[in-house]
């Protein structure tokens, strides 16, 4: 019987049921908590999250776990994990530290403490000791202390998983990749009479990227090519390639489902047409530059999905030259896409209410640190 492990999958907040639920497909059982949810399975339940996961930000394995009342606690603590069996001299590593105490006021000084242990310990086994790299590690270790509690976990993921590669320039203000899976999840996307979803404000495309990897059923993570597991002396290349090769072969050649761009800018969707094409779902998406005034139903639809990150006055321009945007945004909906759902990403909500549309669902989000709100319209010509 293959072993099993514990492990721990971080998120942004507020998506935890739905990385409880992703997690559950993969195999495993789960506990949701906060940021994140725990679960057990096998080594290949790990590597699954690490290659399919859209909502994770990094999936972590416990490695130790112990009480500190002071630094010397914290120090012999990390120096009695058995390093050798993780990682040689010869690997790099890096270290992220999070939590304070009465003994570590910041986490930089914490993550100091690790690092000399782990070299001294290293050191101390075989004369040699490892060096650390703040940039592309061989190895990824995170050091939590809650209530003079430290856990320690090698991060499988390595750089965080929300990052899918295939976005070479960012756009202005643009959504997470995670963040955007699960505003397609709760918009509906994955309801089987789909037809049609259309973004008429896309950005660096991001929801429409994220949205035919999910209906091509491609795993969000083939484009990278190393992961936090790639040097751990624990690591099973075979399993590992045989995932890949099946994940590979799950690709749908065709979404069902017709997916649309649009954006005012036409610099914007020419960044958006390239990381479409880097993710490889270019032949997925239809892209025009269209403002909103322009925007329309596509020809013969008469339902569909719109999904969209407006801009808002945070960043991206003043707030009350938006209202104007989000009038013109509720007109068009309502003149033009009457028994539609609407899914709108907002970072500043109450822009929403010059669009005078009634949500029937609302969601709390965190676009990094920024918080937003999804709200769900079900649209009605004669809604006012």
């Amino acid at each position: 019987m293959p072993q099993e492990y514990s492990f721990f999958a971080t998120c942004p907040k507020n998506l935890e049921g739905l990385l409880e639920e992703e997690i559950k497909n993969f195999g495993a059982i789960t506990k949701q908590t906060v940021a994140g949810v725990k679960f057990k399975g096998t080594l290949a339940t790990a590597y699954r999250a690490c290659l399919w996961s859209r909502l994770a930000n990094r999936i972590l394995l416990p490695i130790a776990e112990f009480p500190v009342q002071n630094t010397d606690d914290l120090y012999y603590g990390v120096k009695r994990i058995p390093w050798l069996t993780h990682f040689d001299s010869h690997a790099t590593f890096k270290v992220t530290f999070n939590g304070e105490s009465d003994f570590i006021r910041n986490t930089h000084f914490g993550a100091l403490k690790v690092k000399d242990a782990i070299v001294d310990a290293m050191r101390a086994q075989n004369g040699k000791r490892p060096n650390v790299a703040k940039i592309k590690p061989d190895l990824w270790i995170n050091v939590y202390l809650r209530n003079n509690l430290v856990t320690v976990y090698l991060d499988l993921s390595g750089e965080s998983l929300h990052r899918r590669n295939y976005r070479s320039i960012a756009g202005i203000a643009p959504v997470k990749e995670n963040l955007a899976s699960a505003v397609l999840y709760r918009a509906g996307i994955t309801k089987e009479n789909l037809a049609i979803l259309l973004d008429p404000m896309c950005g660096a495309g991001t929801l429409v990227i994220e949205a035919a990897l999910i209906l091509k059923n491609i795993a969000p993570q083939l484009l990278r090519k190393t992961f936090g597991f790639t040097k751990w002396l624990q690591h099973d290349a075979a399993l590992w390639e045989k995932l890949v090769t099946e994940a590979k072969r799950q690709k749908k050649a065709k979404a069902t489902t017709k997916i649309f761009a649009y954006d005012s800018n036409a610099n914007i969707i020419a960044i958006a047409k390239h990381n479409a094409e880097l993710a490889g779902v270019a032949d997925a998406i239809e892209f025009a530059v269209k403002k909103i005034n322009d925007c329309t139903a596509p020809a013969n639809a008469t339902s569909g999905l719109i999904v969209t990150n407006p801009p808002y006055g945070e960043r991206l321009g003043n707030k009350e030259e938006l209202k104007f945007l989000y009038r013109d945004f509720g007109n068009i909906l309502k003149q033009h896409f009457p028994h539609w759902t609407a899914a709108i990403l907002a970072g500043t909500p109450e822009l929403c209410k010059e669009m005078h549309l009634r949500s029937h669902k609302e969601y709390q989000f965190f676009n990094g640190a920024l918080p937003c709100k999804l709200l769900l319209f079900k649209i009605n010509a004669k809604t006012n």
